[in-house]
């Protein structure tokens, strides 16, 4: 999944909070006889969120543990499960007797009984999922997704981020962990649950998050940026400041076509911004794209050397001009051809030298082979996405002055 906002303080915290419960011998806080350590398996998770609620800015620390065992359901100083508690328990009272009952009779050759004893557990599950209930950003509420897996919603973690999102504070640290022979480890959300919910939740799907930058996977169909005019204020920028209210209002340090998808940084500081852009401005980030072209290129590799500008009468078209056109690059190399409906197509890799709007897209498309579903420079099919993805970005990191790669598989 992602490393979300594991910043030092959370883990600090994190720590903080492992000492206590193994120095005590339990979870509760304050320290409680009816809530041993012992209940705590190797597989549970624990999760510490930092956060600040908008009108103070006090500094809050919300702990939570992951689990549907009835033992845990209600830990003093956790945060509550995704569901109620008290609806939780009375379905579980409702059937879970004669669920038992049964499951004698068949453990002792009545083998009649399984269809009911299956129907009946059927039925409280489909009852129990029925209660999840999973706030996002926009501040609206989610149930459990269809087909989800067992144990989707009872994470750690994505419990504390769910409280947040209730209570509108902002996060900004998050820990969880497991207590496996007394020493404490570290893990990010699971991609297999939290994965389905987190994304829809925080509005966006983070690749990445630190204290001062986020690594986003934008969506095909979602600006960048805010647009002109009514309804056009919802994109990756608007979520991303929406869910971090003291981020700059400019967060964005680089842009994407609305119709492509793809990795952005966004930062959380205005010096992290500053780097960020002064390092795009310097040709000093390389970024990788994954696209499907209309045919098949022959050749292994090549490069597109064709100046590029705006058509001011059919804006936001842009068109090759060799002389009033600004200087574009694109570096390319063919990875496969394939056949997709009967038509032929090739998949490759662009590295674009300059930065230019549309860039890939009118380069594509003035060598002969325009970006399948592309609906500007050559053509789309009803239900067809624009197959053109940012799949890398190597920068050095704002802070730490590292340098750091991310990447994300083309979802074509």
């Amino acid at each position: 999944m992602i490393a979300f906002l594991e910043t030092a303080e959370a883990k600090a915290e994190a720590e903080r909070m492992a000492e206590a419960i193994l120095s005590s011998g339990s979870i509760a806080f304050p320290p409680s006889d009816g809530y041993p350590a012992s209940l705590l398996s190797p597989d549970t998770t624990l999760a510490v969120l930092i956060a600040t609620p908008p009108s103070s800015k006090e500094r809050k620390v919300l702990r939570a543990i992951s689990g549907t065992g009835d033992a845990i359901l209600s830990v003093p100083g956790y945060v509550p499960p995704c569901f109620s508690v008290s609806l939780w328990r009375e379905i579980m009272a409702g059937n879970d007797a004669r669920i038992h009952e049964l499951s004698a009779m068949v453990d002792s050759g009545h083998e009649e009984l399984r269809s009911e004893r299956a129907a009946l557990t059927a039925e409280s599950l489909s009852r129990l999922r029925a209660l999840y209930s999973f706030r996002c950003a926009d501040g609206c509420d989610i149930p459990l997704p269809d087909g989800a897996p067992g144990g989707t919603g009872d994470c750690a973690g994505l419990r504390a981020i769910n409280t947040a999102l209730r209570k509108g504070w902002e996060i900004k640290g998050l820990a969880e962990f497991r207590i496996r022979d007394g020493s404490l480890g570290f893990h990010p959300p699971c991609s297999s649950r939290c994965g389905l919910l987190l994304p829809r939740m925080l509005g966006l799907d983070f690749i990445y998050a630190d204290s001062s930058i986020a690594v986003i996977d934008k969506e095909a169909g979602l600006l960048s940026v805010p647009g002109r005019g009514a309804g056009k204020l919802d994109s990756a920028a608007y979520r991303f400041h929406r869910l971090f209210p003291s981020s700059p209002v400019e967060c964005y340090t680089h842009r994407l076509d609305m119709d492509t998808s793809g990795l952005l940084v966004m930062a959380f500081t205005k010096e992290a911004h500053r780097a960020m852009c002064m390092a795009f401005e310097a040709h000093e980030v390389r970024k990788e794209y994954e696209a499907l072209l209309c045919g098949v290129l022959k050749e292994d590799d090549g490069v597109v050397d064709l100046p590029i500008r705006l058509d001011p009468d059919n804006r936001p078209y842009q068109i090759v001009d060799m002389e009033r056109g600004k200087r574009a690059i694109t570096h390319w190399k063919r990875i496969r051809v394939e056949i997709i409906d009967g038509e032929a197509y090739t998949r490759v890799r662009f590295q674009p030298q300059t930065g230019r709007t549309h860039q890939l897209r009118v380069h594509s498309a003035a060598i002969g082979h325009p970006i399948k579903g592309d609906r500007l420079y050559g053509t789309r099919k009803e239900g067809e996405r624009l197959a053109l993805h940012a799949s890398s970005i190597t920068f050095r990191h704002p802070v730490s002055g590292d340098e750091v790669t991310f990447s994300s598989p083309a979802p074509f």
